[in-house]
């Protein structure tokens, strides 16, 4: 902060820019501006040498001990620094110019190539001597006993000062007029070379300067006359509200005592508007409005006072009405207001600072800002840091309570609404909640994923902030683990549900009421027994039935651990029944729940959040809130909300933007393989909720009829849902009849392992019984095999045989109908049924043309020979678990098929294969006959 002496020195490196130069009259006239220019350099920075030795440094040899003293001593050196910036600035052109002396060339003006600088460091001094001034910085420097300096010294700048003036004014004239007096003199300097240069490339360079210097002259005044209305401010006002209020770098810039402003009936005596706040003044209190968050509107719809003009004032936690008598001194303080909050929001004031680059703009109604909140209510004492619209958190954001919960996530109208994230404390541990779900209105509604501090994780439905609706409930624990897929009410489980124990190895099926099995229930144990009861506050009431694995069938009473009490009625797998009759049928034959559960009443709460989707025009907010069972972890359903709310990938394109196909068929096809497509999204969640009930321990055939009731009845929502979208194909095809049937083979996919799982458990006993045939078929050459099914010789496909002289026609082996064989061996390849079917026709086909190549001519197969050749395939295929096959084929197939040639194809296979399942008994008839 020392003084510095005129001798210095220092290089500059910008470029001077591209002006012509030229040695006619013109430069002569110019070079004479030229010297002017130096000659007004050089007198200025003699001036700030004078200046820097005679005032600031003496002001700076003693720093003031008292806090207020520190804080304007502060001040004073970041003035000086701005000093010394301005000063070796003039002093380095000064330097320049001296060297370009006598030329003519308008390149050789610094002031032209340098402008902005020159600006940027006027612009800085000013501001910060503004600082000063507000805070009475210059009347505390002069009465600074370190100073000890006459005025006689001040006249050496002020000739004209008067006796009486004060040294504080004086020291305050000392420091700005040199300044403004040096700003004036480019000016001039800057008019008089625009008028003498002919060329226009010239002129308007030198005009767009001089404008520019116009606006710093304006600047500064305008600095300087907010600076002293502000300091005459703060000396007004009692110090209870200057220790609060008073910051160097605020500005007063409107005062209702000026431009009469009344803030409601009775609110408050004076309204002061700063360059940062707004502030209500009432009696010794007072209210400030950070300008960043006022919203400033018409006040429409809002009464008032008779012949007054008003405007409504709108800020995070109050809104109130500014009123004035006359329209004119209203439009003032709205243009002001507006001008001040978009200043603010800017971070910086317009240069000039009321100048015509801020008029007729206003502040944008959207913005980012953090607040806390301090009225009463649940936001009290909360920090909130986003976006904002009229007051209100309004975009994304994140809010911060003091007793440690967070939200992330969207807001609307101050509340949370969309997508969020929360995170809750618990009590005494060191562990949060954490809630990823979707809000309505300030409260959770739609699809959530919540994983709680305990190990327990809940993928589902809420609505106003409890559970409820579909939903998994699982837990983690190594102690008691479980999962719970099925429907709740008011945080309960309530309705049909799944409950697996995964300790104990069972399954429960069946109803709940407030969080206990209550009504009829199906338990399925992982030894495979099974049983239906009917529960009461979770303890069984009444008599039920038993299955066993040898398929006897028991009903009674018995009790949890299956120890059978008291009365009751066995029938056994052979028939006979013990102790009265309870049906004819065996457990082979029964299947649960049926009747017990309607389809329809099972998954209620999936289908309602589709409908409710469709119904609300399939808006894309609501996308992922009506279901998200296709993500598998929180991970992925913040992904997918980032897709949906934040920017979005080229690979990621909404349903609603890409080609889809122009037949139903095809669009429902690709709509059901896509995960971001509704449909998808509702065939995932259902593939859940069945894998719940049918996969694992729920693996039990008992369980088949429920689940092949499940997936036709999902087939038929999904169509329905189909036609209700408002964008898809229209049905041109008339033969689509049943759209069930259309769906089903394309949503089997996901249901396919549980379901054949259940084929198989269900027909097992036929399969083993089947097997055993096939092995012993197996040991056949192709010979034998075709002279024990009686198949007749001219069928034989003898000449499709390549066969060596060593070679002896017994010893063939699975090579006859080798075509048909490997054809039919692709019925496992896919689960659609009518597919299987095709495979099935193909097969006969390649049957009848290899007959036809044995005959040498066309030849059609009848009955008698399709069956034992159809045979002979289905024992070279060697395909497990056939009659699951079979069975499931029959269930599932296009009701079309039913009576037609298909449906005549697939009772050949099914005889086949019964007869295959006796073939060992016959085998063993006849060696016994032998």
């Amino acid at each position: 902060m020392g003084g510095k002496n005129s001798s210095r020195d220092s290089r500059i490196s910008a470029s001077p820019g591209a002006f012509s130069c030229s040695a006619s009259p013109q430069a002569m006239s110019t070079a004479g501006i030229l010297e002017s220019l130096l000659q007004v350099e050089e007198n200025f920075s003699s001036c700030l040498a004078r200046i820097d030795s005679l005032i600031l440094q003496p002001l700076l040899r003693a720093e003031p001990q008292d806090p207020k003293g520190k804080e304007n001593f502060r001040l004073l050196a970041l003035l000086n620094d701005r000093f010394q910036s301005l000063w070796n600035f003039t002093e380095e052109n000064s330097r320049i110019l001296r060297g370009k002396s006598g030329s003519g060339c308008i390149r050789d003006f610094h002031i032209l190539w340098k402008g902005e600088l020159f600006l940027s460091l006027y612009i800085q001094y000013f501001v910060t001597f503004a600082n000063f001034v507000v805070v009475q910085g210059f009347e505390q420097a002069a009465k600074s006993e370190a100073w000890k300096l006459p005025k006689a010294a001040l006249k050496e700048f002020l000739r004209d000062l008067p006796s009486e003036k004060s040294l504080g004014l004086a020291l305050l004239s000392v420091l700005q007029e040199p300044f403004r007096d040096h700003v004036r003199s480019h000016l001039r300097l800057l008019a008089r070379l625009r008028e003498l240069l002919e060329e226009e490339s010239e002129r308007d360079v030198v005009a767009t300067v001089e404008q520019e210097f116009g606006k710093l002259e304006s600047f500064i005044s305008q600095v300087l006359d907010e600076a002293a209305l502000t300091k005459e401010l703060w000396k007004s006002l009692g110090s209870k509200f200057t220790d609060v209020l008073c910051v160097p770098e605020r500005r007063l810039l409107e005062d209702s005592r000026s431009l009469p402003v009344a803030a409601g009936a009775a609110r408050s005596e004076r309204l002061l508007l700063f360059d940062d706040v707004l502030v209500l003044i009432q009696g010794n209190s007072f209210q400030s409005f950070d300008l960043k968050l006022v919203w400033v509107d018409e006040n429409c719809g809002e009464k008032s006072a008779p012949g007054s003009h008003s405007l409504r004032i709108t800020t995070p936690e109050e809104t109130f009405v500014l009123s004035a008598k006359d329209p004119r001194i209203k439009a003032v303080w709205r243009w002001k207001l507006e001008q001040a909050v978009r200043q603010a929001l800017n971070g910086k004031r317009d240069f000039p600072l009321w100048g015509r680059s801020g008029e007729g703009s206003e502040a944008p109604a959207r913005r980012f800002f953090s607040y806390v909140f301090r009225a009463e209510g649940r936001l009290r004492g909360a920090t909130y840091e986003g976006e904002w619209l009229r007051g209100k958190p309004h975009g994304k954001g994140t809010l911060k309570w003091r007793d440690g919960r967070n939200h992330v996530g969207d807001f609307r109208e101050g509340l949370e609404h969309g997508f969020g994230i929360r995170l809750v404390p618990r009590r005494s541990e060191d562990r949060y909640d954490c809630y990823k779900c979707h809000w309505y209105r300030g409260k959770m509604r739609g699809y959530g994923i919540c994983e709680y501090g305990n190990d327990l994780v809940y993928k589902g439905y809420f609505e106003d902030d409890v559970r409820q609706g579909f939903g998994i409930l699982e837990n983690f624990s190594a102690q008691h683990p479980f999962k719970y897929t099925g429907h709740w009410e008011k945080d309960k489980k309530n309705g049909y549900g799944i409950w697996e124990d995964k300790e104990r190895g069972e399954r429960y099926i069946g109803m709940w009421l407030d969080d206990h099995r209550h009504g009829e229930g199906i338990v399925v144990t992982q030894s495979g027994l099974c049983y239906q009861r009917t529960f009461h506050a979770d303890k069984m009431v009444g008599s039920g039935i038993l299955l066993l694995e040898d398929d006897s069938v028991y009903e009674g009473n018995f009790t949890e651990d299956l120890t059978i009490i008291g009365k009751g009625k066995i029938s056994l797998a052979d028939g006979s029944v013990l102790e009265g009759t309870l049906s004819s049928c065996s457990g082979r034959d029964i299947q649960l729940g049926v009747k017990e559960f309607p389809v329809e009443k099972r998954w209620p709460g999936i289908f309602q959040q589709f409908l409710e989707f469709i119904r609300s025009g399939c808006k894309e907010e609501m996308e992922e809130s009506f279901t998200g069972f296709h993500v598998q972890s929180s991970k992925e359903l913040r992904r997918s909300q980032e897709y949906l709310f934040c920017q979005r990938g080229a690979e990621e394109i909404s349903w609603r933007s890409e080609e889809w196909p122009e037949e139903p068929r095809g669009y429902l096809e690709k709509a059901l393989g896509c995960s971001l497509h509704p449909l998808g999204k509702l065939l995932r969640a259902l593939s859940a909720a069945f894998q719940a009930a049918y996969s694992g321990v729920g693996a039990n055939r008992h369980l088949l009829a429920m689940a092949q009731d499940e997936v036709k009845f999902y087939a038929g929502k999904i169509w329905e849902f189909y036609r209700a979208l408002p964008r898809r194909p229209p049905e041109e095809d008339p033969s689509i009849q049943q759209g069930s049937s259309l769906v089903l083979p394309l949503i089997l996919p996901c249901f396919y392992p549980e379901l054949s799982m259940l084929y198989m458990l269900q027909h097992q006993r036929e399969d083993n019984l089947y097997c055993q045939g096939i092995a012993e078929l197996s040991l056949f050459p192709d010979i034998l095999l075709l002279e024990f099914l009686e198949v007749q010789k001219h069928l034989w496909p003898l000449k499709d045989l390549t066969l060596t002289s060593n070679q002896r026609r017994s010893l063939i082996k699975d090579k006859c109908f080798l075509s048909a064989t490997e054809c039919l061996q692709k019925l496992i390849a896919t689960v659609d049924p009518g597919e299987k079917l095709e495979i099935l026709r193909r097969t006969c086909a390649e049957l009848e043309r290899t007959a036809c190549r044995a005959l040498g001519r066309d030849y059609k197969l009848s009955m008698d020979d399709l069956l034992p050749l159809l045979i002979f395939v289905v024992a070279r295929a060697k395909i497990q678990h056939l009659g699951a096959e079979i069975h499931l084929i029959r269930d599932l197939m296009d009701p079309s098929n039913q009576g037609g040639m298909l449906d005549f194809l697939l009772t050949a296979l099914e005889s086949c294969y019964e007869h295959i399942q006796k073939i060992r008994l016959h085998l063993k008839e006849k060696s016994h006959s032998c």
